[in-house]
């Protein structure tokens, strides 16, 4: 029996039904979002260079070419329609460089769905 049919029967009342739909409404717009802000200011560069260079639906084979033709080194170990990157970027301004985590998520059918840019602690430069 769907929800429809419990609700015109009288098993759920209208203020149940109103809250699971205040409730559902921002996941579903949030689920949409394709590039997760983040708050860092340092990390804003290489944000707005992901949001420039692959940008929501772009093709897994074209984020992997993105990424190996700029040397930024990928996880081996990551699930299933998932890439792991590591990105390097030196603000030119302050001369501190800022490493960060992105995991690229793709659909069912190979498209970018979302990216998330998470802070790391920096490496030495890898020779």
């Amino acid at each position: 029996m769907t929800l429809f049919h419990r609700f015109k029967k009288g098993t759920f009342s209208q203020r149940a039904l109103s809250a699971a739909l205040a409730l559902a409404i921002p996941m579903l717009v949030s689920g949409c979002k394709k590039m997760l802000e983040t708050h860092d200011p340092q990390l804003k560069p290489i944000q707005e260079m992901l949001e420039a260079n692959v940008p929501a639906g772009t093709p897994e084979s074209v984020v992997n070419q993105f990424l190996s033709t700029r040397g930024y080194p990928t996880e081996m170990e990551h699930k299933p329609g998932t890439i792991v990157a590591i990105i390097r970027h030196i603000d030119t301004e302050k001369l501190q460089p800022v490493t960060a985590r992105v995991t690229f998520y793709f659909d069912a059918n190979g498209k970018l769905n979302a990216t998330e840019v998470v802070r790391t602690p920096n490496q030495p430069i890898p020779q």
